[in-house]
């Protein structure tokens, strides 16, 4: 097949062909949006889940949608570890001048400018020389991180209503904002909701997401919608695996849909590696059972190479051996305890550190007290077949 035309799209928030098994999500979506535009209360959205199920590309889909309902909106943001009222002014600063284009909102744009300078003031980058008006003094200036946000983002709601439409906050990765920026994140969107102003946040993050939101606010379990986002079931994943490719007239042969679903777990990305190695590989139509078999290695090394090697080559040589003895307890969660024992260590406290460093580089989580878990979905095998523990205590 020509390479030029390949349809599958394994990188990272990239969207595929076909965003298969998330129509009921787009669907809340839209509900969100529109119940907010009138007015009606609606809990904002909280997507969690392992790496490669599809998170980021779902808040792409969400971002096309808003705009297109004429909601003011950012790029979806990774929002990592950085200083949350940097992340948030940025953010803020792009929705409003957007709206102060606009003739119905210009008015109220500008004065919540001067609400977002008083923001930024102190904040390193520049920002507030970048705000052309003056700061509206006793505002968003307190010094109170949760307070001050919440003043902020309750302007940028009345700028929104003004216009008859509403504002939307898109943020990646948010397990990496610690509880002081959470705590912030879940007041401010209590104010705005309190107030029926038309603002939503749609997060996503890793698997402890949830848990960390409830930890920072007991309110967060009630106003937040959570969602998990897991694998795709089995006629979502041919749906994801065939549709690209009939749309170019390229069929597989029903016993290599079932080979490459097996394979890949029904997870979204490794259906886009087996499609494009595939396709890049197969000379004609239909592709076969033995066009799979063949390009096995092929695949492994390119699901390798893009996705599992860079990720094991950031731990230490001893979280290293961690990560080996917790695959070889199995592909499922582990219990710490087990983990220390079979990487060598007579206590589990001897552990802790290591656990703790391999949770900060979003390698593992615990879902529960007592056990670990990989982040990345099959990476149990991939650890297995080339870091196996035996080759530590060569």
């Amino acid at each position: 097949m020509d390479q030029r035309l390949n349809p599958y799209t394994p990188g990272s928030g990239i969207k595929p062909r076909r965003l298969a098994g998330r129509d009921a999500d787009l669907e809340g979506f839209r509900i969100l949006l529109g119940r907010l535009g009138d007015g009606q209360p609606e809990r904002s959205l909280i997507y969690s889940g392992l790496r490669g199920v599809g998170k980021t590309v779902l808040l792409l889909e969400f971002e096309t949608l808003a705009r297109e309902a004429g909601w003011a909106c950012n790029d979806v943001e990774e929002v990592g570890s950085g200083d949350f009222r940097q992340i948030f002014a940025e953010l803020a600063y792009q929705m409003l001048l957007s709206m102060s284009r606009r003739k119905r909102m210009q008015a109220r744009a500008t004065s919540a400018l001067g609400v977002l300078k008083a923001f930024t003031l102190g904040l390193p980058g520049g920002i507030t020389a970048r705000i052309d008006v003056e700061a509206s003094a006793g505002t968003a200036d307190t010094g109170d991180p949760e307070r001050d946000l919440a003043t902020l983002l309750v302007e940028v709601g009345h700028v929104a209503q003004t216009g008859g439409s509403g504002a939307v906050f898109f943020l990646d990765e948010m397990q990496g904002l610690d509880k002081v920026a959470l705590e912030a994140v879940c007041m401010a969107m209590n104010r705005v909701g309190q107030r029926s102003l038309p603002v939503a946040l749609v997060g996503a993050g890793l698997p402890p997401l949830p848990r960390l939101l409830r930890a920072a606010k007991p309110y967060a379990e009630r106003m937040f919608a959570y969602r998990e986002l897991d694998r795709l079931s089995g006629a979502e994943a041919r749906l994801a695996l065939i549709a690209p490719a009939a749309q170019l007239r390229v069929d597989y042969e029903p016993e290599a849909v079932e080979l490459i679903i097996g394979a890949s777990a029904g997870y979204p990305h490794f259906l886009q590696e087996y499609g494009r190695v595939l396709w890049n590989e197969v000379e004609s139509s239909p592709i076969r059972a033995r066009d799979v078999r063949g390009a096995q290695a092929l695949i492994s090394e390119a699901l390798s190479r893009r996705f599992f090697r860079d990720r094991f080559e950031t731990a230490s040589d001893a979280e290293q051996r961690y990560l080996s003895a917790m695959a070889a307890l199995g592909d499922g969660p582990a219990r710490t305890a087990a983990v220390a024992k079979g990487a060598g260590y007579k206590d589990l406290g001897s552990t802790s550190l290591l656990r703790e460093n391999l949770m900060r580089k979003d390698l593992i989580y615990s879902p529960k007290r007592g056990l670990v878990a990989f982040t990345v979905p099959l990476f149990a095998d991939y650890v297995r077949e080339h870091h196996p523990l035996a080759s530590f205590d060569e």
